[in-house]
């Protein structure tokens, strides 16, 4: 019921779609290690540090500066496919007044300019190499 606003060029905003067919138990926690994952990827490539608000949400100082939402579809205990939205505020410093006590940016928190591509290239990669 949340909406999630973002500016094209000032953020991270994709979803992809994987076809599974597995057991429902090989999917748990998978919205938190994506999190985990992105955690890793801005400490890897910005030396910085930002948080997970269990279960989806990327936070640093209390502001809400990404998201993960997964969806799914199931047949008895077998996952048919997977939908994975993120969406992080990479570079966005100014945002609706509805959100701007709630949300941030690594921008705006850290003062850095993110390569948008390098960091969805680097999630890829580690996403890949934990699935397969």
């Amino acid at each position: 019921g949340r909406k999630w606003f973002t500016k094209e060029k000032d953020n991270i905003a994709f979803s992809f779609y994987i076809e599974t067919n597995c057991d429902i138990k090989q999917i748990e926690g998978i919205t938190i290690e994506i999190a985990r994952i992105f955690v890793k990827i801005f400490k890897y490539l910005y030396n910085i540090g930002i948080d997970i608000k269990e279960p989806n949400d990327l936070v640093y100082n209390g502001k809400k500066i990404g998201g993960i939402l997964t969806e799914s579809k199931i047949s008895g205990e077998i996952v048919k496919f997977l939908v994975i939205g993120v969406g992080i505020n990479t570079s966005q410093v100014f945002f609706d007044e509805e959100i701007e006590n709630i949300a941030s940016s690594i921008t705006k928190e850290f003062g850095i300019k993110v390569d948008r591509m390098k960091v969805i290239k680097e999630f890829l990669k580690l996403f890949y190499d934990k699935i397969a």
